[in-house]
C-alpha cells in the first residue's frame, strides 16, 4: 500500500468513525489528565509567551483583532459604533482639558465652584480663632 492510498484510506475512516474516534481520545484524557503536572508545564512556557505579547507585531495584531472584536458586538450598528469612537478620539484630541474636566466632574472630583473656591483659599476657615 502506497502512503498515498494509505493517508485517503486514514481520512476516510476519520471521517466515518469520527464520534467513536472523539469518545475514545475524550476517555483517554480523562483517565490521564493532571492538573497539577499541567499547571506546571503552563508554568515553564509562561516567560516565552510574555515575551511573545511584548512583540510589536503581536501588538498591532492585537489591537486590530480586540477592534473587531469589539465592533462585532454591535452587529449591523458596527460601522456607527466605529464613527462614534472616532469621533470621540477626535473631541479628546482637541481639547483634552475640557473632556478631562468633564470626565472628572461625573466622579465628583471637579466643578468650576470648586476650582474657585481653591484658588481663593477656603472661604469656610474658622475664624474664631483670629
Amino acid at each position: 500500500m502506497t502512503k498515498e492510498a494509505k493517508a485517503e484510506y486514514d481520512r476516510k475512516y476519520r471521517k466515518k468513525n469520527r464520534a467513536r474516534i472523539k469518545a475514545r481520545q475524550a476517555a483517554y484524557f480523562q483517565r490521564t489528565y493532571d492538573p497539577v503536572k499541567a499547571a506546571k508545564e503552563r508554568q515553564k512556557k509562561m516567560p516565552e509567551h510574555i515575551e511573545y505579547c511584548r512583540r510589536p507585531e503581536y501588538k498591532t495584531w492585537k489591537k486590530k483583532y480586540d477592534r473587531q472584536h469589539r465592533l462585532s458586538k454591535y452587529g449591523e450598528f458596527a460601522e456607527a459604533y466605529a464613527l462614534l469612537l472616532a469621533l470621540e478620539k477626535e473631541i479628546r484630541k482637541q481639547m483634552p482639558d475640557r473632556f478631562e474636566r468633564y470626565a472628572q466632574a461625573q466622579r465628583k472630583q471637579w466643578n468650576p465652584i470648586n476650582q474657585q473656591r481653591r484658588k481663593r483659599g477656603n472661604i469656610y476657615r474658622n475664624t474664631d480663632s483670629i
